[in-house]
């Protein structure tokens, strides 16, 4: 698993499983949590990707 996005994929499932169980107790607010913590990080990723591929660094 070399594909960058794959890695970005993977952390943002590992981190909104592990905020989703620590900041909920029900398992319905937990799912709740979960997507949108997973939605937020991988659009914030692919977003902040988009703007910053244009600079020369």
């Amino acid at each position: 698993m070399t594909s960058h996005l794959a890695l970005m994929l993977l952390y943002s499932l590992l981190c909104a499983l592990f905020f989703s169980h620590y900041w909920r107790r029900g398992p319905r607010e937990v799912r709740r949590l979960f997507v949108k913590i997973l939605a937020y990080m991988i659009v914030g990723g692919i977003a902040t990707a988009w703007v910053l591929y244009p600079l020369p660094w």
